[in-house]
This record gives C-alpha cells, structure tokens and sequence, in this order.
C-alpha cells in the first residue's frame, strides 16, 4: 500500500460528509496500519487536530476511530495515544463541558482503556487519567455486566493462523464426538460439517474467553444431543439449513 494510505483512511474516516462512523474504513485503517505500524503517528496527529473540532460530530467519528483502533491493533497503538498527547486531549475536552455525546464517549473509553490494563501495570497513563477525572467529578458510564473490556467488531478479512489454537482442538473434538457411532455421512455432508466448523472457528476466535467457553459448553450439549439423535434414527440424514 502507499505510504500516504493510512492518512487517507483516517481522513475519510473522519470526513464532516459522514453522518455517522463507516466501520469499513475504520477497519480498512486497522489493516494499514498492522501491515505499516509507522503511519500510526502521523493517524494520530490528525485524529488530535479532529478531536479539537468544534463540531461535537467530527469529535465523534475521531472517538469511534480510536475505539476501533484500540480493539484491533497492537499494543503500539496504546503507546502512540500517549505519546502524542490524544489521552491528554481526550481528557482536557471533558473538562470544557462538551457535547454530551462526546463527553460520554470519551468516559466511556478512558474507562474501558484503564480497565483493559487494570492489575497488569501496563500503561498506567490510562489509569492516571482516569483517577484526574474522577478527581475532577466526572461520573463514568456504567459498565454493562456481561460487556468485556474491549469489543472486537467482525472481522472484514479470512483469519490465517499458522496452527491450531486451543479452543479450535475444543471445537473439533466435539464435532468428533458427536459424529462417533452414528452412520456414516455422504461427502457433501461431511463437507457441510467441515463448513460449519470453520465458521464456528473464527466465530470464536474473536470472542472473549469468559464467552468463549459458555460458547463451547453450549457446542458440547449440541454435539451430544445430535449425536444421540443420529444413534436413534440412523437413516436421518443431517441437512444443511434445516431441510
């Protein structure tokens, strides 16, 4: 990609022509700057001069670009948040009494971040902003119970990894489970079953892992009870979509 792509992205992403945020940009500026982390300095730069809009809507593209950039970069995105002021800034907008909008945004994010870091020592320039806050009387939104620090939006690209993760074996030994003893499948069914299990792949690899393993318990009982419905009537045949 061009060396100017991830200014272009962040740019557009943050365009007075958009009413609201367009996550495919937002997502396309994640992919450049995980391919060239360099350009993140110069995407922060121009996401401080929006956050110093006077357009409580340009403020709120800029918010909900750093959102998306702290779900799905690096940590290297953290670092260049505070070393080119944008924590700084977020937390001197609230204190000027902004749009509501946006100061809840922003709340919302300086409690996620410090948060995400809590008892790892990692960052503690979010935790310090977000003690200069709650010194300064700001009330934080509350945090939904079953929400996890950091939400990760779907993923816009197939997901490549080299070997096989822990919950992925997980995922395949139930399907192996469920298919033992029953009668034998025809190719095009096992290739709907293959299907599925890449699809439940990827589902949970982007999930937290509280999620994740309510998600495999609930794949465990669906396994056993196909399973023993295939034992049952062993001349039912499994159909994609229900048929």
């Amino acid at each position: 990609m061009a060396s100017g792509s991830a200014v272009s992205c962040v740019e557009r992403a943050t365009s007075d022509l958009l009413i609201g945020p367009d996550w495919a940009i937002n997502i396309e500026l994640c992919d450049v700057l995980n391919s060239d982390p360099r350009q993140t300095k110069d995407v922060m730069k121009i996401l401080k001069k929006r956050l110093g809009s006077k357009s409580p809507q340009i403020q709120l593209l800029a918010l909900f670009v750093l959102e998306t950039l702290s779900k799905n970069c690096g940590d290297y995105i953290y670092v260049q948040i505070v070393e080119r002021d944008v924590l700084h800034e977020m937390t001197k907008i609230v204190k000027k009494k902004p749009d509501f909008l946006v100061k809840e945004k922003i709340l919302s994010l300086v409690d996620a971040w410090q948060y995400a870091f809590s008892g790892s020592g990692n960052h503690p320039h979010y935790f310090a902003a977000y003690q200069e806050l709650l010194n300064a009387g700001m009330k934080f939104p509350p945090r939904e119970d079953n929400a996890v620090p950091l939400f990760t939006p779907p993923q816009t690209h197939p997901i490549v990894r080299p070997e096989m993760l822990p919950h992925e074996a997980d995922v395949n030994h139930v399907i192996q489970a469920s298919l033992q003893d029953v009668t034998p499948l025809s190719s095009s069914e096992i290739q709907n079953v293959h299907e599925t299990a890449n699809v439940l792949m990827e589902m949970l690899s982007a999930l937290h892992p509280h999620d994740r393993e309510a998600l495999l318990e609930s794949l465990t009982e669906a396994g056993v009870t196909v399973g023993n419905r295939r034992r049952k009537s062993p001349k039912r045949a499994w159909r994609k979509g229900g048929n």
